[in-house]
């Protein structure tokens, strides 16, 4: 993912369908078209920084000229006025929405505060591809998987829209900018969709029981950060940034977690003995070394053992998705089709060699790429600095370095309400789901820097946490 804001992005442009109304409607304006008239696509972003491609037309959606001035009688329309320039009133606000930049780049999104400032920019625009991935669809299989059968689940993305126009409730001054947009930045008004169903491909992977996974505490906070407590108690841009940060570490450590299940089964296919859904679950380690600060620069680089892990990962899904396709088996239970790979002599030698291969694909390219970025640092300096990221770059090597606000975010979700309490037992428990056993010390002493911790260090798993809402 380009920018964290994308995540939030790829959701409404997901439920809210604007793609589908400007289709219908085939009217023609600025922003945000899907398409030119001559049917090239249309990628947006809040700043574009100057950027062009060979495939896509790029359009920035920060307003200018006649556009600005249509944004500045919007605001009015809205019942925003000031005392003095209505100009400077426009351009404060346009400033204050800016959001993460990118180091090395010049182009910027805009924080998703409202439903309409979410469609400020869309997945062409933040990738600059024609084709970008479905990440609305990626997060929507995510959070199926740890939601589970409930019918009375809603989709991720009707979460975030429910807490978005919840937020707007209780904030009119959120309530009018999204107006003044949606009047004037957007070429058509949105429409809400119906209720999404995420489409779970079960693979190798299979159907089962997802507790103690990242899928499992990804359908967790996430219920519980859309909740009307939660939007309640966190100021609009803390709202959105920790989603952003929810969002992107269930991304990243969920297909971390897919790589190491793969290599899990695998190895449950070549021994011996009784294997089960939940057995393969339960033997998968965890997934991001997170190790005692002590060690030393290269002890504490991850990208090593993560690029080795995706790339044999790669090979694995690639081999077990073949083998289901030759013998009919897609639809077969769980049980069945283990018992049957491991009759089938050929195919063990296979996952044998997949298992000790150090070769690498140009998927296991991209996905590393998918999960490194969800979960970088991504500025580390000036006033949209990232302070939501868990890897840094230190030079050549990356390594577990939690942000202030990461830790925060963490922690005060391990809280089931805002102004909550919990310890740093429940915290490594929700840690220990993501896929991650970092040293003791080293989180009572993120919890302390981060003003979390209440009580002695002493007390260790017992040290009480306080949220920071």
């Amino acid at each position: 993912m380009p920018v964290p804001e994308a995540f939030i992005s790829a959701l409404a442009w997901k439920i809210l369908d604007v793609d589908a109304l400007e289709n219908e409607t085939g009217s023609h304006s600025d922003v945000p078209m899907v398409r030119e008239p001559n049917g090239k696509p249309i990628g947006l972003l809040y700043r574009t920084g100057g950027g062009s491609s060979r495939v896509i037309t790029i359009k920035q959606t920060l307003p200018s000229g006649e556009r600005l001035s249509e944004f500045k009688k919007a605001l009015s329309l809205s019942g925003l006025h000031i005392h003095g320039s209505e100009a400077l009133l426009a351009e404060a606000i346009l400033n204050s929405l800016d959001g993460v930049r990118v180091e090395k780049s010049a182009s910027q999104p805009a924080s998703p505060l409202t439903p309409s400032i979410a469609l400020l920019q869309n997945m062409r625009g933040v990738s600059g591809v024609k084709g970008p991935p479905d990440v609305a669809a990626i997060v929507e299989s995510l959070y199926a998987r740890g939601a589970g059968s409930q019918p009375e689940s809603l989709s991720a993305s009707r979460l975030w829209l429910k807490a978005a126009n919840r937020r707007m409730d209780v904030d009119p001054l959120l309530r009018a900018l999204d107006t003044a947009v949606d009047r004037s930045l957007l070429g058509s008004r949105r429409k809400d969709t119906a209720q999404i169903d995420a489409e779970q491909e079960s693979g190798a992977l299979g159907s089962g029981d997802y507790t103690g996974t990242p899928f499992d505490w990804f359908a967790v906070v996430w219920n519980r950060l859309t909740s009307d407590a939660w939007v309640q108690a966190l100021p609009a841009r803390v709202w959105v940034d920790w989603a952003t940060t929810v969002l992107r570490l269930a991304t990243g450590m969920s297909f971390l977690w897919e790589c190491a299940w793969n290599e899990e089964f695998a190895r449950g296919v070549l021994r011996e003995g009784t294997a089960t859904w939940s057995s393969i679950r339960d033997g998968v380690p965890a997934v991001l070394p997170w190790r005692s600060s002590r060690a030393g620069k290269v002890a504490l680089d991850v990208a090593p053992q993560l690029i080795s892990k995706v790339h044999r990962s790669e090979r694995i899904r690639v081999l077990l998705g073949d083998w289901q396709k030759d013998h009919d088996a897609l639809d077969s239970t769980f049980e069945s089709t283990l018992s049957d790979m491991r009759a089938d002599a050929a195919f063990r030698l296979q996952l044998t060699d997949a298992l000790g291969s150090e070769r690498q694909t140009n998927s296991g390219k991209n996905l590393w790429e998918a999960i490194k970025y969800a979960l970088k640092t991504r500025e580390t300096s000036a006033a949209q600095a990232d302070y939501y990221g868990l890897l840094r770059t230190n030079g050549r090597y990356l390594s577990v370095e939690p942000g202030t606000e990461w830790i925060a975010v963490v922690a005060s979700l391990a809280c089931e309400n805002p102004g909550g309490f919990t310890d740093v037992g429940r915290l490594m428990s929700d840690l220990r789901s993501l896929g991650m056993r970092p040293d003791l010390p080293d989180l009572i002493g993120l919890l302390e820097r981060a003003g979390l911790a209440r009580g002695s260090a002493d007390a260790d798993q017992g040290v009480v946490i306080e949220s920071a809402f």
